[in-house]
């Protein structure tokens, strides 16, 4: 039997947010389609471009979001980086400030295990380059 193993993946890169936008996802919860543009890697693809979708859980809304889902802990990370997100009062202004900048990126688990399932890994901002 063929032995199968973990994908290795990208664990880190620097990339420019180029944009994020609101969507309908599984069950018509909102969650967010964050683009960046990779600076320091090459990503293959159609777009050549990371991209991420962060949840907005079922109980959440622009105004309140649930603590430990998996939005609370993205946008705590995001207002380590970006002191101004602390002011924005939704989630859209909040992650609009991502828009243009460049960061470093680290996959990080946010969330919670689920039914024997681990909790996800998301590409989150970790330092502010420019």
């Amino acid at each position: 039997m063929v032995i199968r193993k973990e994908s290795q993946g990208i664990s880190e890169f620097t990339g420019k947010v180029e944009s994020v936008d609101s969507e309908s996802g599984a069950n018509d919860n909102t969650q967010y389609h964050i683009i960046m543009d990779p600076i320091d890697i090459e990503v293959g693809g159609k777009t050549g471009k990371m991209h991420e979708w962060i949840p907005l859980s079922p109980t959440s809304n622009q105004e309140a979001i649930a603590k430990g889902s998996v939005m609370d802990l993205y946008l705590r990370q995001v207002e380590i980086v970006l002191a101004d997100a602390k002011k924005a009062g939704t989630v859209d202004e909040a992650l609009g400030l991502l828009v243009g900048k460049k960061f470093k990126f680290q996959k990080m688990e946010l969330g919670r295990a689920y039914q024997g399932n681990p909790a996800r890994e998301y590409a989150v901002p970790v330092q502010l380059i420019e």
